[in-house]
């Protein structure tokens, strides 16, 4: 396996991403960064994350050799498959709970969120470096009445009516990562897309973007694209989305 070559532990990080990052040069390919406890994590657009226990929030690094040689030109569209390929290896052992996908990057059951998923690429001198990808998850934790995010928000837990074991679920979820990533590693880009366009949730539906410059778009879900935009009917007009699935960092 790849996925899991190593493995760092850490008491306590308020940023596992970028502990992760400045440790880029040593990790080798699928190494994972835990924490006993985090005191801080963020979604996409910096966006906060509520920390609760029972979740597993998951960094790992990837070192592709892909990375190095791919054209500069296929450099988004290797990320967005990449992505695709991670989502559904996260959500393969959760479907027997209901989980499914919202474009571009939540973990979902019905309309409620569950989990999220983060990508970095790592940039130094004008090179790729590597890729950090971390990835929480509701699993054990509950959402009480008086809660913010009560209605908007579920757990594992709640969907399979009881409590999990933390360290199964984790090596469930580890190994199909593992496949999936070899599988993109492999190339095997049309059958990524396949399984990551049937698990998501929102084709046929009403869907709310949020772009990164702030503009809002509603609209019908009518496809996922090869590449990973979002197909939007908007009042009849049919409207590409794009949005990256990834961030740049620079290594300090």
């Amino acid at each position: 396996m790849i996925i899991g070559s190593k493995l760092y532990r850490i008491q306590t990080t308020n940023d596992s991403m970028a502990w992760a990052r400045s440790l880029i040069h040593e990790a080798p390919d699928g190494a994972l960064f835990l924490a006993d406890t985090y005191t801080h994590a963020r979604g996409r657009q910096g966006r906060e994350w509520h920390i609760m226990p029972g979740q597993l929030l998951v960094t790992m690094v990837l070192k592709p050799p892909l990375l190095k040689v791919m054209h500069p030109d296929d450099f988004d569209v290797r990320l967005s498959q990449l992505n695709m390929a991670i989502a559904v290896g996260i959500i393969s052992p959760l479907k027997i709970y209901g989980a499914s996908l919202k474009w571009p990057n939540d973990i979902v059951a019905g309309k409620q969120k569950i989990g999220g998923i983060l990508m970095q690429a790592v940039w130094e001198h004008e090179v790729p470096t590597g890729l950090i990808v971390g990835f929480a998850l509701n699993v054990n934790n509950t959402f009480p009445p008086e809660h913010e995010l009560h209605g908007t928000a579920t757990s594992i837990c709640v969907l399979a009516g009881k409590q999990l074991e933390m360290r199964t679920l984790f090596k469930e979820i580890i190994t199909s990562l593992d496949a999936w990533y070899a599988a993109w590693q492999q190339l095997a880009f049309g059958s990524i897309y396949k399984a990551w366009r049937q698990e998501q949730l929102y084709l046929g539906k009403q869907i709310t973007v949020h772009q990164k410059n702030g503009s809002v778009c509603t609209g019908i879900a009518h496809q996922v694209m090869p590449n990973g935009d979002l197909l939007l009917t908007i009042e009849g007009e049919k409207k590409q989305i794009t949005i990256s699935f990834y961030q740049v960092e620079e290594v300090k």
